[in-house]
């Protein structure tokens, strides 16, 4: 095995540096007159970027591009995105910025997307370029309408986009069975003024298990839920709405839950700079009706209480990377020790060149669930998680710190062996 080891290890040093040996005299696809740029963002369409836009050199860096392009997105009222590209000039364009936008409907294909994504970059750039110290072969042509009379279509829908969509999965070996089906339908409108959602949803669960002893276990987990938001932006800082939610849920002991609560919203930044910063301060308060299904630790199977809560977020995409910081806090009126209260860190940070931290936490305290049913559980349903146990809290995180070292370059795309949507990957 030692042997078959090393002269695998062999061959792929020896393959690298012919690798190395043949690309060293390649640098076609690298031209110090063109300007560099960093892309950030645009995920899943960097690829086809970097194919359909060869006349810039893209850097791996954002330290090393004379060009910082971030690009962010936003969920429009129709179902699309809108796609806020910033164009922040460096080195010899330090000072130079300039911000563009491409809309992707709801019904845009892929295709579509990546397509306007070239076309808004390739405009953004042509300011840079046409200040560099060199000929490029770029072409400018006009391929729109040039029929004043046209006008835009009267839209019949009023501005609502409606949703309809159904799962369902099954997995099978010869001793376990899992089925599950869901299904939501929804409406949504969203103006400068309104903002107008509502959904309904259901999700139906079996598990099978065959001990091999004859003994077979069934496990089920049923649940419905419906949503309400309404919102109105009274000016650039404040909105006044409120929500609503229904739900049923065999796992939480819901037979029926019913929460109504009005709020409103606070944000320091204008809420057009939403896609660069925003720090919100959000409170609601209203009436919660809760049916259970079995009786509760606190003997109840039914309860009308008020409850409040506020939520405090702020987030940042900047050059350096991202981050979304917060914290909440909520509680019953009739009871102020059943409380609630939590926070979570989001961060992306390009520390130096090359060394970059991601990580995420997200922790809870506990101390509301009124929902709880009253009786042991069996080992089954702890194991199965079919019933919603007691906690004081619920903790989770990740963090990794990354480093890349080398050609500061990273123009060429290479799809080879990557097996379409797929990788190849090997085991024994």
């Amino acid at each position: 095995m030692k042997t078959l080891l090393t002269l695998v290890f062999c061959t792929f040093l020896s393959l690298a540096s012919f690798a190395q040996a043949t690309d060293s005299t390649k640098t076609d696809s690298i031209n110090s007159a063109y300007l560099n740029l960093y892309l950030d963002g645009g995920y899943g369409y960097q690829d086809y970027i970097k194919t359909e836009i060869p006349f810039v050199n893209y850097v791996r860096d954002r330290f090393d591009g004379d060009v910082h392009l971030l690009i962010t997105a936003q969920g429009t009222g129709s179902g699309g995105a809108d796609y806020t590209l910033f164009f922040l000039g460096q080195k010899t364009f330090e000072g130079k910025n300039d911000t563009l936008h491409y809309i992707a409907n709801t019904n845009a294909t892929s295709e579509e997307i990546r397509a306007g994504l070239v076309q808004v970059i390739k405009m953004g750039l042509l300011p840079f370029i046409a200040k560099m110290n060199a000929a490029f072969p770029v072409q400018i042509t006009f391929t729109g309408s040039t029929n004043s009379e046209e006008r835009q279509e009267n839209d019949k829908w009023k501005g609502w986009v409606y949703s309809i969509s159904s799962y369902a999965n099954a997995s099978l070996t010869s001793n376990y069975e899992s089925y599950s089906i869901s299904g939501n339908v929804s409406a949504d409108k969203v103006t400068e003024e309104w903002k107008l959602g509502f959904s309904y949803g259901a999700n139906y669960n079996t598990d099978v298990f065959d001990f091999g002893d004859g003994d077979i276990y069934e496990s089920f987990n049923n649940s419905t839920y419906g949503n309400a938001t309404i919102v109105n932006s009274l000016n650039d800082h404040w909105s006044l709405g409120g929500e609503g939610f229904y739900s049923t849920s065999t796992y939480s002991n819901y037979k029926t839950n019913i929460a109504i609560a009005p709020g409103i919203e606070y944000d320091v930044f204008p809420y057009d700079e939403s896609t660069t910063k925003l720090l919100t301060f959000f409170y609601k308060v209203g009436p919660e009706y809760h049916h259970y299904i079995d009786s509760t630790i606190y003997n109840k199977t039914e309860e009308l209480l008020m409850r409040q809560r506020l939520d405090v977020s702020l987030s940042l995409t900047q050059k350096w990377g991202s981050i979304t910081v917060g914290i909440n806090g909520s509680n019953y009126f009739h009871d102020l020790t059943k409380n609630g209260a939590g926070c979570f860190t989001s961060i992306n940070w390009r520390i130096v060149e090359g060394l970059s931290l991601n990580g995420f936490f997200t922790l809870d305290f506990i101390n509301d669930q009124l929902n709880i049913p009253k009786g042991d559980l069996t080992d089954e349903e702890i194991l199965l998680q079919i019933t919603e146990r007691q906690t004081n809290y619920s903790f989770y995180s990740f963090f990794g710190l990354s480093y890349t070292f080398g050609s500061i370059y990273n123009n060429v795309v290479n799809p080879r062996f990557s097996g379409g949507s797929y990788s190849f990957y090997f085991s024994n």
